[in-house]
C-alpha cells in the first residue's frame, strides 16, 4: 500500500468528489441500520440493505467515470441496473456473481409500498451473510484513495476508538458479520497506517 495524499490533497479530493463521498457516508449508515433490523427481525432492513448497496454503487459509477449515473428514473433506486452500467464501464466478474442477490434487493426495496411489482417471495434472514459479503466488496473495492476513505464515516466507524464508545454502529456493523470478522485486523491496519501518515 502506497500513502502519498497530504492532508490538503485530501481534503480537495473530499471536495471534488462530494458527490461520492456523500453517497459513500450515507451507504455506511444505511448498512448500520439494515443489520439492526435484520438482526432484530425487522424487514425494514432489507429495503436498508437496497438502499445501501444503491447509494455504494452510485459512489463507484461517480469515480469510475467521472459524472453520476445515466440510469432513467425507473432504474435509479435498481442495484442490479446500476451494477450493469458500471460493469459496462468497469468489468467485474466477481460483481457479476451478485446478479441474484442484487435483483432480490430490488425486490425488497420495492415492498415498500404494497401496490409495487415485487416477486412476492419475501425475505430471509439467511441472506444477511450475502448483503454483508456484496457491502463489504464495494466498500473495499471503491476507486477512492486509502487516504480518503479510511478517514470516511464507515471506517471510522469501525476503527475510530471513540466512535466505538460513542456510537451503536460498530456493535451492529460487527455483530454475527461472517464477511467482516475475518478482514477486521487487515482493515484496522490499514486505518492505523493512513492515520499515521496524515497525522504524523
Amino acid at each position: 500500500m502506497t500513502l502519498a495524499l497530504t492532508q490538503k490533497e485530501v481534503a480537495e479530493y473530499a471536495r471534488k468528489n462530494k458527490y461520492a463521498m456523500l453517497m459513500f457516508h450515507d451507504a455506511g449508515s444505511d448498512y448500520f441500520a439494515c443489520r439492526c433490523c435484520i438482526l432484530n427481525g425487522l424487514h425494514t432492513g432489507f429495503r436498508l440493505a437496497s438502499e445501501a448497496v444503491e447509494k455504494l454503487l452510485k459512489a463507484f459509477i461517480y469515480l469510475a467515470t467521472g459524472s453520476k449515473t445515466n440510469v432513467k428514473r425507473d432504474g435509479l433506486h435498481n442495484p442490479y441496473v446500476l451494477k450493469q452500467e458500471l460493469t459496462t464501464a468497469h468489468p467485474d466478474q466477481k460483481l457479476d456473481g451478485f446478479d441474484d442477490l442484487l435483483k432480490t434487493l430490488h425486490d425488497h426495496y420495492q415492498s415498500r409500498y404494497f401496490d409495487n411489482p415485487t416477486t412476492g417471495k419475501g425475505a430471509s434472514s439467511k441472506e444477511l451473510d450475502q448483503i454483508d459479503e456484496l457491502f463489504l466488496y464495494l466498500a473495499e473495492t471503491l476507486p477512492m484513495p486509502d487516504e480518503v476513505k479510511y478517514r470516511g464515516g464507515f471506517f471510522t466507524s469501525l476503527c475510530d476508538e471513540n466512535s466505538r464508545k460513542h456510537w451503536r454502529n460498530y456493535y451492529w456493523a460487527t455483530a454475527h458479520n461472517r464477511a467482516l470478522e475475518p478482514k477486521m485486523k487487515s482493515i484496522e491496519h490499514t486505518y492505523q497506517q493512513v492515520l499515521k501518515h496524515l497525522y504524523p
